[in-house]
Order: C-alpha cells, then sequence, then structure tokens
C-alpha cells in the first residue's frame, strides 16, 4: 500500500537517475575504447621508433620488459595497500573489542549506570525519531 506511493513521489528522480547513469555508461564505455586505441596506437609508434635504433627482436624485448617492469609495479602497489588495509581492519577490530571489554566491566561493576544510560539512549531513540519534514 505504501510502495506505489513512495514510487509515485520518488519516480521522477529515480527516472532520471537510471537514464542518466545509462548515458554516462556509454560516454564512458566509448572513452575506454577510444583511450585503449590510444594506448595501443601510442605502443606501435614506439615499437616502430625502438625497431629503427634496435631492430625489431630488440624494440620487442624492451617493450616487454617494460611492460613487465610497469605490472610488478602495479601488483607490490596492489600488495602494500592491501597490507595497509588488513592492518587497519586489525586495528578496528581491536578497538571494537577493547571497547566491548570495558562495556562488559562497565555492566558488572555499574549495573545502575548501565540500565540508566541504556534507558536515556532508548528514551532519546524514541524522542529523536519523529521527523517534522
Amino acid at each position: 500500500m505504501l510502495f506505489p506511493l513512495i514510487s509515485l513521489l520518488v519516480g521522477t528522480s529515480v527516472h532520471k537517475t537510471v537514464a542518466r547513469t545509462k548515458r554516462n555508461g556509454i560516454f564512458i564505455g566509448i572513452a575506454a575504447i577510444l583511450l585503449l586505441t590510444a594506448y595501443a596506437l601510442a605502443i606501435v609508434a614506439g615499437a616502430i621508433w625502438l625497431a629503427g635504433i634496435y631492430g625489431p627482436i630488440g624494440a620487442a624485448l624492451f617493450l616487454a620488459a617494460g611492460a613487465l617492469l610497469v605490472a610488478i609495479i602495479v601488483l607490490v602497489v596492489m600488495m602494500i595497500i592491501n597490507a595497509q588495509e588488513a592492518r587497519r581492519a586489525k586495528e578496528r577490530k581491536q578497538a571494537v573489542e577493547s571497547l566491548a571489554a570495558v562495556g562488559i566491566g562497565l555492566v558488572r561493576s555499574q549495573p545502575l549506570l548501565t540500565a540508566g544510560i541504556l534507558a536515556a539512549v532508548v528514551a532519546a531513540n524514541f524522542m529523536g525519531s519523529r521527523s517534522d519534514d
């Protein structure tokens, strides 16, 4: 019963958002194809230029070594970022566990204070849940 009403109210913005997303997706796809074409042509031009200096086999080996070096650098950067993310997740988990331990200690040592805080949080949620929009 409520869903059709919400759909009517939000419908135009949803349709506009979907249309904008489709349009942006098409333009991003076209740009990606053109960027890949430019990249491929730059590699071909580099190979032709290097072939004049080092010969065709030397140019191919030079470009292969360059691509391998870039791939290794990207993988190392990815590993560093993943390690940092794992460290941050571990720190967040330890912080939550520490906070939980403090909370459990508070419940055991001060049950009345804990009940009062819990009642205040529940009351604040009930009082603040009304929206006057």
